[in-house]
This record gives C-alpha cells, structure tokens and sequence, in this order.
C-alpha cells in the first residue's frame, strides 16, 4: 500500500512539473544591415571616400525622388557601414573615389532585407565606358597618326591654356595609330573635353567639350582636323 501511494505523490508531481512555463522574451528583428566597400582594380580598399545613402519617395506628388538620410567616410579598408536600416532598395552614391588620381562616380541600388547583413563590395572602375575617336585630314579624309589627343575634366578645361597646361590637369592622353584611332576607357557619367594637338610643334587643333559615356557603353567619334 505504502509504494502504491508513493508512486501517486510521484505521478502527481511529475504532472505539476510538466504545467510548470518559463516566459521567454523573442524580440524580432524588423531591419537589416549594410556594409559597403569601396575597392581599385587590385581589391585595395579606398579609405575617405564620402558616401551617401539616399532613399528613394514614390508619392503622389514625387516620382523617385531621392532623399539623402546619411552620409559616411570609407574606413583605411575601404568600408562604409550604415549599420541597421528598414528593409528597402537604396541608393549610393560616392563622392569622386580616385583611383590612380581619376575620379570616379559610382552610383547604384542596394537591397537591404530584414535580419541580414547586406555586404556590398564594389570595384569603382568598373563604372566606366568606351570612347574611341577617330583623327581624320580635313585635305584628303585619310586618317592621321601620332595625333596626341589629351582627355580633361570639363571643370578643369580652359580653352586659353597651353597644351603643356592641359597635359598637367587631364585624366587621360595618348596619340593616335596608323589608322587614326585611339580608345580610352573613362568614368561614366562625368562630364570631359577633348583636345586635339600636333605632337612635334605641341600647337592645338581644336576641342570638344560635350564627352560623356555611360557605364559599359562605348561612344565612337570622329573628327577632322586641317594640317597645313
């Protein structure tokens, strides 16, 4: 009788046991992450580079509209980090990250997803495109070689300077081929002048002021120039 009753007061315990609860606090995470890293073509991370985080407004009064909610330094490895942000598409934008002294423009949308870290890596040359012009006579139309063609910042151009000047503030130069041509690969969406001259006497022939690519396009050129 005694162990009868005594696995009762067991059983009974076991079944008190069991409707015991704990009260367990799960807080659940509503944003994501960003990290953002700037690299040149060698993967080396580029430190003080300013990059901004717009958000994009779609309303009725504003279509993509971009609204600017903070800004960051690229650390010595070239990383921005914007820690928690609401899940949304963003968009970036660095101010003039230089590689091998050219600045380039990067622009581009990132994801942010609820409870993950987004790590973006980007390398900033590849926002560049193609411009291949071709130097032809204005006397006979054949093309003209060893024709030096410099490549200027439309904001550093001055019309006046000498072609030594330009040579001191372009971002790229080089002259022509046999056939005339000569192709550079330039940032993307800024904004250049061209200026033409003779390699022997460094005399100009003339410019264009209105160069832009777009990243990964190519824009072909042609020109004539009078050579006496």
């Amino acid at each position: 009788m005694k162990s009868k009753l005594t696995l009762l007061i067991l059983l009974v315990a076991v079944f008190i046991s069991c409707k015991k609860t704990t009260n367990v606090d799960v807080k659940i995470s509503t944003s994501g992450k960003l990290t953002y890293k700037l690299t040149d073509d060698a993967g080396k991370g580029l430190a003080n580079v300013k990059v901004s985080l717009f958000d994009r407004m779609d309303t009725y009064y504003y279509s993509n509209y971009n609204i600017l909610l903070e800004t960051r330094l690229t650390d010595q490895n070239g990383l921005a980090d914007f820690g928690d942000l609401n899940p949304n598409s963003y968009l970036l934008v660095t101010d003039s990250a230089k590689v091998n002294n050219v600045a380039y423009m990067v622009q581009e949308y990132v994801q942010v997803i609820t409870g993950a870290v987004k790590a973006k890596e980007t390398k900033v040359t590849d926002y560049s495109g193609t411009f291949a012009l071709t130097v032809r006579s204005y006397n006979n139309n054949q093309p003209l070689k060893n024709i030096g063609v410099i490549i200027i910042p439309s904001n550093k151009f001055n019309y006046a300077s000498t072609t030594a000047a330009n040579l001191k503030v372009a971002d790229f130069s080089g002259v022509t081929n046999d056939a005339g041509l000569i192709t550079f690969k330039i940032p993307s969406n800024k904004q250049y002048s061209v200026y033409l001259y003779n390699t022997v006497t460094n005399a100009s022939y003339n410019y264009n002021g209105s160069l832009s690519v777009q990243k990964d396009a190519t824009v072909n050129y042609s020109t004539n120039i009078y050579q006496q």
